[in-house]
């Protein structure tokens, strides 16, 4: 890889701590394991429309609740589905403003409007990014190309100058397919370690 001119970088899993996965298991009767959970959630079609921004909150937690056969209010379960977005992990705004005089940095989610304003405003991560660029207000979850594809025209840039984290290798490799340099991450030591790895941290 070149000197990309962007660094984008998903948030729960990477910048910021989401328990869903963990969450979600305790809700149900019978646990099927953290391999099958997340594939179950991937591929939910409640959680697809309402990161898609098809739905609002309240119609997303009756459709979740029911899908997912659970044994709570669908009003409870959404005080739940909120609590499950934690902080940023321990040093991210530092690793941000360390970047940021070199590269234009933006963060894309697939998130909903729930979610995405605890991660953003609550913990005061908006001001840390360039651009930020949600599932939900774009229409479309990675890894659709359209996502991708979208956000480097929105950027300026072309898809080959940015650099893309993210804990999810299907949305890695969809990333690639689109023509973005892309890296798969879990948490801030092992993001800041592949930066290191690229040049990216102390190189320019």
């Amino acid at each position: 890889m070149g000197r990309p001119k962007v660094l984008l970088f998903d948030l729960g899993g990477v910048l910021v701590d989401f328990v869903g996965l963990t969450e979600v298991r305790k809700l149900l009767d019978h646990d099927p394991g953290p391999d099958a959970i997340r594939h179950r959630w991937m591929t939910s079609r409640s959680i697809l429309r309402f990161e898609r921004g098809e739905c609002a909150p309240d119609e997303f937690s009756r459709s979740f609740v029911e899908e997912w056969g659970l044994s709570i209010e669908p009003a409870s379960f959404l005080t739940v589905f909120r609590s499950w977005v934690r902080r940023p992990f321990p040093g991210v705004e530092s690793f941000l403003s360390e970047l940021r005089p070199t590269f234009v940095v933006a963060c894309l989610s697939n998130t909903n409007e729930v979610h995405w304003g605890e991660m953003l405003e609550l913990h005061g991560l908006r001001s840390h990014f360039d651009r930020h660029y949600a599932s939900h207000l774009i229409g479309a979850v990675k890894p659709d190309p359209e996502v991708f594809a979208f956000v480097s025209g929105d950027l300026g840039y072309a898809p080959s100058d940015i650099a893309f984290f993210d804990d999810g290798l299907e949305n890695v490799q969809g990333a690639r397919r689109a023509g973005l340099n892309a890296y798969r991450v879990e948490g801030l030591q092992e993001l800041r370690s592949r930066a290191s790895d690229l040049g990216i941290l102390g190189a320019y």
